[in-house]
């Protein structure tokens, strides 16, 4: 049974003539009559009683007019909730990023794009690793992640470098590092460490690689505080991260000049066709772009 057949048959059914249906369908009368027969060989009954030119349902047509227009009803139903879903997921443009200064300007990013669209944001917090592949099967829309090696050679997706993150690390103040311009990282080898809120895999691996002792994770300025002020170890964290200040305590050391830095970028696939989303990135380039200069 095919709801091809099913169609004829109500179409048949409803008229009680082949070739008003016929018409109906815009298809040849002898192909419904084809089909009819087929339905009928396959349930074993008789739907129509013939009499001259006229066709009449039987009691087993009348049966199967019943349940067949519940199933073409279903049926219609089912595709239209799936092409409303579509039209609405067209009006959503996911968003998935990692820990970065996007956090920071997330909410004036997504308000500036839906006072100019009809479209909204869905902003997802990720891990790192898991940008590209939500991109590449569908489950967000533009990703903002590390511009790494695989993000540029990546022949699916639409790359735009948007800023360098980079790092600053607060001393107690009588330390004599505090003396030194431009320190290099392996002057904090022996020193205790703190990422003041975790740092990217990347960063922390690159600090590890130098540092003797293991690098602690405190989230909490006052924490951070104290622990400068009683000489207890180094606060590090990313620029848009900071501590209120306290020259009699500590100092706050920039480490633009090394090798702790990433590029942020958004990425989004080449073929993505949603409702502004091109809206989307030239929203995301003037944000951005702007406050790029914030380091």
């Amino acid at each position: 049974m095919e709801i091809k057949q099913l169609k004829y048959f109500i179409e048949v059914a409803k008229r009680e003539h082949l070739s008003e249906a016929a018409l109906e369908l815009d298809i040849a009368q002898s192909a419904i009559s084809r089909q009819i027969t087929q339905l009928e060989e396959e349930l074993q009954v008789t739907l129509f009683k013939r009499e001259g030119r006229n066709i009449y349902l039987t009691d087993s047509g009348k049966q199967l007019f019943s349940e067949a227009t519940k199933i073409i009803e279903q049926l219609d139903e089912t595709k239209r909730l799936f092409h409303e879903q579509s039209r609405s997921n067209h009006y959503i443009i996911r968003i998935g990023y990692v820990e970065s200064y996007i956090s920071q300007v997330l909410t004036l990013l997504i308000q500036s794009f839906e006072n100019k669209s009809e479209s909204i944001i869905e902003p997802i917090l990720m891990e790192e690793g898991e940008i590209i592949s939500s991109l590449l099967t569908d489950q967000i829309d533009i990703g903002f992640t590390d511009l790494t090696n695989d993000v540029k050679q990546n022949q699916r997706l639409k790359t735009n470098p948007l800023f360098e993150e980079n790092y600053h690390i607060y001393a107690p103040k009588d330390d004599p590092i505090t003396m030194a311009t431009n320190p290099p990282l392996v002057q904090f080898s022996t020193k205790s460490i703190y990422e003041f809120y975790p740092l990217p895999n990347n960063i922390r691996q690159t600090l590890s690689n130098i540092v003797e002792k293991p690098i602690r994770t405190v989230t909490h300025p006052q924490l951070a505080q104290y622990l400068l002020n009683h000489e207890r170890g180094y606060i590090i964290t990313a620029t848009y991260h900071f501590l209120e200040r306290n020259p009699s305590k500590w100092v706050d050391i920039p480490l633009n000049h090394t090798e702790l830095k990433r590029t942020i970028c958004s990425v989004m696939r080449k073929d993505n066709r949603k409702n502004d989303i091109q809206l989307m990135q030239s929203t995301i380039e003037q944000l951005l772009s702007r406050s790029a200069t914030y380091h």
